[in-house]
């Protein structure tokens, strides 16, 4: 835990040579060995059991201070423009791009009435842009990714027109987005695009890509919903409040913060180290959960996408579902889902009435619940939790119950918090480190499940009505 929690605090740090860190997960297998070495001698585990587990974590002790020995001190590259690191976690997802399983978001809009390409184009500039990052593009040296200042930026290369012979039909519409969001990003060029998609029918509909280095999904409804109004014309972004000042308030500042207030408050530390004790079990629920069950889910990728999505329903409605079951919007929506992929699963033959499928849940670490709420500010500042979706379960009432009892408990834990933390930590090791952590936590889980809050109320788009608002 001692090198687990050095290694946590290294990750939150400014930017610093990564290499070190090699020596300080070395440090944590260690420790995890003298574990089991003690569960041995204290007869709680049988050596037999253990030797597997030694052998492999000799091997990671021997891979880790190859790399260490072999790599370089990292040089600031000379960029054209201003240029400046990557944060931890943000490296993280720009090494999880792989071909198979590209790491971007891809973003649909709707109007009730088209927008024009102009006026597009000058609201994007005016607004979108004033965050750095659709202005840079990202270089990298000895694995070390900077954002740079596009010197060459033009708007034109990344607000795209595209106009279709055919109406723009919900069929057609599904095509083209899966079409646009399989092409590879440019990466001499900031790593995002804007497709103003055209039917022959007059309807239109915008396609925004960006990869995950960038934001994550609530910053990203944040940022489009910037270069939008509210039915006044005014912008949305000057009816919302700023972030919260301390929403990136380094984690050792905080421990800082804490330890004065033993020294103010000793009766404190007992809820200290019952946090500790949290802290350390979730830890260990992460490292050591299963690889999930095999379906037809856990087939290899391609790296080819498909989008879809099903009609709309009420609000109102789900929120009675809810109410009367005692459950929360989200543990209805999570049920519906569940359902509907034990529906699918049986359809394919799979023993559903024996299967309990894992899911990754990203969960929201800023001080916001609503995207109104979130600050001018990019990057990625969510944690992972995993969560066993009752799919055995063959009725609406025992799936959403079960989702209930599990959500409850796992919400009653820092485990988000500590996955942001680890994810920070994996983006200060090589990115073939990155790709070898992620394929075994991939395999924990089938499927990604996650929920981004929109606009509370109509929003305008050079204006003009945003009907539907839809992520992948």
């Amino acid at each position: 835990m001692l090198g687990w929690a050095v290694l946590l605090l290294w990750a939150d740090r400014g930017p610093v040579e990564r290499r070190g860190v090699l020596l300080i997960t070395v440090l944590v297998i260690f420790g995890l060995a003298s574990a089991g070495f003690y569960a041995v001698t204290s007869s709680l585990i049988a050596r037999p059991s253990m030797i597997l587990t030694w052998v492999f974590q000799a091997f990671l002790v021997a891979l880790f201070s190859y790399s260490y020995f072999r790599s370089k001190p990292a040089t600031l590259p000379k960029g054209e423009g201003t240029t400046l690191p990557m944060s931890p976690a943000d490296t993280a997802w720009l090494h999880m791009d792989e071909p198979e399983n590209p790491a971007d978001i891809v973003l649909l809009m709707t109007f009730d009435e088209p927008p024009s390409y102009e006026p597009l184009k000058k609201t994007v500039t005016e607004r979108l842009l004033k965050y750095d990052r659709f202005r840079q593009r990202v270089v990298e040296t000895d694995g070390h990714p900077y954002w740079d200042n596009d010197v060459d930026f033009q708007i034109e290369n990344h607000v795209l027109r595209h106009a279709l012979a055919a109406p723009l039909t919900e069929d057609r519409l599904a095509d083209v987005v899966a079409e646009l969001g399989n092409q590879a990003l440019d990466p001499k060029r900031p790593l995002w695009s804007m497709h103003m998609v055209e039917g022959s029918d007059g309807t239109v509909a915008l396609v925004f890509r960006l990869h995950h280095c960038i934001a994550d999904g609530f910053a990203l409804a944040h940022a489009m919903a910037t270069p939008a109004e509210g039915a006044d014309g005014a912008p949305v972004s000057d009816i919302s409040g700023p972030g919260a000042p301390e929403e990136h308030r380094p984690l050792s500042d905080r421990l800082l913060h804490r330890v004065e207030e033993l020294m103010r408050h000793p009766g404190h530390a007992v809820d200290l180290m019952k946090q500790g004790a949290e802290v350390a079990r979730s830890i260990g629920h992460l490292l050591f959960v299963p690889f999930d069950q095999e379906t037809v889910l856990k087939r290899k990728l391609t790296g080819r996408r498909r989008m879809a999505w099903s009609s709309g329903m009420s609000l109102d409605t789900v929120k009675s579902v809810a109410r009367a079951r005692g459950a929360t919007l989200n543990d209805v929506l999570m049920g519906a889902m569940t359902g509907a992929l034990r529906r699918f699963l049986a359809e394919l033959g799979e023993p559903v009435d024996e299967l309990s499928i894992r899911a990754i849940i990203p969960v929201n670490l800023r001080p916001a619940r609503f995207i109104e709420e979130v600050g001018d500010s990019m990057g990625n500042r969510f944690g992972l939790v995993f969560l066993e979706l009752p799919v055995d379960e063959q009725t609406t009432q025992a799936r959403i119950r079960a989702l209930k009892e599990r959500m409850d408990t796992i919400k009653r834990t820092p485990e988000a918090l500590v996955a942001f933390r680890i994810l920070t930590a994996l983006g200060r090791t090589p990115a073939n480190w990155e790709h070898m952590v992620n394929d075994v936590f991939g395999r924990k889980a089938s499927l990604v499940v996650t929920n981004v809050p929109g606009p509370r109320a109509p929003v305008y788009f050079g204006g003009k009505r945003i009907r539907e608002v839809m992520f992948w």
